[in-house]
């Protein structure tokens, strides 16, 4: 029988060893979730602990005022590419532990610099955490510690975790790539009305111009042949009403300038930046300082629509 003092080196022995594979098997499992939004890459590493029938599991296996990792093993890690905002509060980019007092009304968040850390003992209050109050919803299980991004934008996204009847989101702005204000000495050379006509999509190599085309020819962009645009300024951006739209969702734009006179088209929905068609460049020409036209090139700089100043 080995004696009490050997323990110790056998159990080194068989870390340098290594276990099989198949022993691998954790409690807590580990998880990584990453989401890319304009440029920005948020990231969460974690483990997902499983509630196995513990009943409640906060204020019990959590206890009320502790200050616990949503998560389990090492200390679930938030990684920011870009500075951002969570629910207001400004976030400097960087790797972060992840922590939540947890109370029976309102938790508070954590957000530590130092990041590589095991899941007790917890972090006491140090100027360099970031912390901010939260107030979890309630919901449905899971059954196992889940974080994901529930609703993703073109400016943001949710970032959600949810464990044994409880949520907290954490809402997430990320630095726009190209600024969607304008001031408005630029803006009011391009405002006015233009008459838009798609261009002629042409016809394959070998193909004979002034036949008719197959029934399942594509006819080029899809819309009316013409349609209008109406540029106008309003609370700092440069907007369009387009109709009739090639889609609905296309009805309503924010050009996006990118260069001189050269902008993103910004589709916008109740108000709200829904998509940004970065293969697509709306350019300008100018007489005197004002628009007379633009022409839309698409991502090889082919014209594929062009319009002219009515207005």
């Amino acid at each position: 029988m080995a004696k009490i003092g050997t323990w110790p080196l056998l159990m080194s022995s068989l870390l340098v060893i290594g276990l099989p594979v198949h022993a691998q098997v954790r409690a807590s499992e580990i998880a990584t979730i990453s989401q890319t939004v304009d440029g920005t890459v948020i990231t969460v590493d974690y483990s997902r602990p499983r509630t196995r029938g513990r009943t409640p599991i906060y204020g019990k296996v959590v206890t009320w005022g502790e200050v616990w990792t949503p998560g389990a093993n090492g200390a679930t890690t938030l990684d920011l590419s870009n500075d951002v905002t969570i629910n207001g509060h400004a976030i400097p980019k960087g790797k972060y532990s992840v922590w939540m007092e947890v109370q029976p009304k309102d938790w508070t968040v954590i957000l530590d610099p130092k990041f590589k850390q095991f899941h007790i003992p917890h972090p006491k209050p140090d100027s360099s955490q970031i912390r901010f109050v939260v107030t979890p919803d309630s919901v449905v299980g899971p059954e196992v510690l889940t974080w994901s991004f529930p609703k993703i934008g073109p400016t943001g996204a949710t970032l959600q975790m949810a464990w044994a009847g409880r949520s907290v989101s954490l809402d997430i702005v990320v630095p726009p790539s190209n600024p969607i204000t304008l001031a408005a000495n630029l803006a009011a050379r391009y405002v006015g009305s233009y008459k838009f006509e798609w261009v002629p999509r042409p016809p394959p190599p070998g193909v004979d111009s002034a036949a008719p085309p197959p029934e399942d020819a594509e006819m080029g962009p899809p819309g009316p042949p013409t349609s209008v645009w109406e540029v106008t300024y309003a609370k700092e951006m440069l907007l369009v009403e387009w109709a009739p739209p090639p889609f609905e969702e296309w009805s309503k734009l924010v050009l996006i300038k990118i260069g001189d006179d050269w902008f993103y088209p910004g589709a916008m929905i109740d108000g709200e930046l829904f998509d940004v068609a970065s293969d697509l460049v709306i350019e300008f020409s100018l007489k005197d300082g004002k628009a007379t036209g633009f022409e839309v090139r698409g991502e090889d700089d082919n014209v594929i629509g062009s319009a002219v100043r009515i207005k």
